[in-house]
């Protein structure tokens, strides 16, 4: 059985999201997205979010006043539930199902913030940087992974803040003003 996702903060607060139906999703959990939008602002701002899941994360983006959210798996069943959360919260979430990889090669648009939160300890979120700080998207980047995974941060990135939460721990990265 898998439990709802309740939105945190923002306009949607206290409002449930479905989980996606497979095990082998890993949720962020509402301590972890707490704490995330405590230390980032969306407010008016672009928001992308890669391995999205259920959405959670997107939603919750929009819910604290983030203008655009487009969320991305390569999951059939997450998108669907995805889109499916976003239309019951009667909210615009952009959801598209496709690789993160070939995402970032075919748009074209940058995002203030990106959030990446993919499966852990598989090597995908130095990939995953590497190829955002290559394509210039994401003026600010936040990263759930294990705390057991070691990450290569890409020259172009700066490691602002890192936080654990028990086994995932939160990276937050800027572009450094060099690279930009």
């Amino acid at each position: 059985m898998f439990d709802l996702l309740q939105i945190t903060g923002g306009f949607l607060k206290g409002r449930k999201v479905q989980p996606v139906p497979d095990p082998r999703t890993r949720y962020t959990s509402s301590m972890v997205r707490q704490a995330l939008f405590s230390m980032i602002d969306v407010t008016d701002k672009s928001f992308l979010e890669l391995f999205c899941g259920s959405a959670v994360v997107s939603l919750e983006a929009i819910s604290r006043g983030a203008k655009k959210a487009v969320a991305v798996d390569v999951s059939k069943l997450a998108v669907k539930v995805a889109r499916q959360n976003a239309e019951k919260l009667g909210v615009k979430l952009t959801v598209l199902c496709t690789d993160y990889r070939r995402f970032l090669q075919k748009y074209s648009e940058n995002f203030d913030v990106v959030f990446l939160d993919p499966p852990y300890e598989l090597g995908l979120v130095s990939e995953a940087l590497k190829l955002l700080e290559e394509k210039k998207v994401g003026e600010t980047i936040v990263v759930e992974k294990s705390r057991r995974e070691k990450v290569i941060v890409p020259e172009g990135l700066e490691v602002l803040k890192q936080k654990s939460y028990g086994d995932s721990e939160l990276i937050i990265l800027r572009r450094s003003p060099v690279s930009a």
